[in-house]
């Protein structure tokens, strides 16, 4: 992937999976090798949408599964229309911390509102926006247990639940069967991913 047009890279897979992580890595690569980029994420990104992931992601909001899939899709069109859309346009690469992905997987699937009714909606509310390429980490149920355990908890997902876990899991391995998708073990190095990243972006 040469970047000579603006790009859009996102990064998917369970809590505790080493996400953040690879961005911030992926982040000093870019800035080191002189190459623009823009660091988001989802929910979030603009005030907006920032304020609909306090929401969203709060313990004690009561929200339908309709209401919580609709509070992400405003958020991502706000997202998409003053963040996203314009760096890509201005030449960046934009990668993002999450994206549609996740609300089929987490809202579709384990929460039962259902992958193909996100589907239509991310179709017909966000013309079926999609990334150039996602990164999909994978990694064991007890081992993100491990890392929850050790970490504070930042949000109603962040949960040591042995049954949601492993149906994120399953939810990943279930959507992300296309080709813009690159699978990464997320049990490995810190190094060796990265290093994987960076060939696959072929930068």
């Amino acid at each position: 992937m040469k970047n000579k047009k603006g790009k859009f890279i996102t990064f998917e897979g369970p809590e505790a999976s080493g996400k953040s992580s690879q961005i911030v890595l992926l982040k000093e690569f870019l800035k080191k090798n002189k190459i623009p980029y823009l660091i988001t994420r989802e929910p979030g990104g603009t005030k907006l949408s920032e304020s609909l992931r306090k929401t969203i992601l709060h313990y004690n909001t009561n929200l339908s599964n309709l209401e919580e899939v609709l509070l992400l899709m405003t958020a991502r069109s706000n997202h998409l229309n003053n963040i996203i859309i314009p760096n890509i346009k201005k030449g960046k690469i934009v990668i993002s911390d999450r994206f549609t992905d996740s609300t089929l997987v987490y809202q579709g699937y384990v929460n039962n509102f259902g992958i193909n009714r996100c589907k239509y909606l991310h179709k017909i509310l966000l013309n079926n926006y999609t990334p150039d390429l996602t990164f999909v980490f994978h990694l064991q149920v007890k081992k993100i247990i491990e890392r929850l355990k050790k970490r504070k908890i930042k949000n109603k997902y962040d949960k040591i639940d042995y049954d949601f876990h492993n149906k994120v899991i399953d939810g990943y391995k279930k959507i992300s069967t296309l080709k813009r998708y690159i699978h990464l073990d997320a049990s490995l190095s810190k190094t060796f991913i990265h290093k994987k990243i960076i060939k696959s972006l072929n930068l």
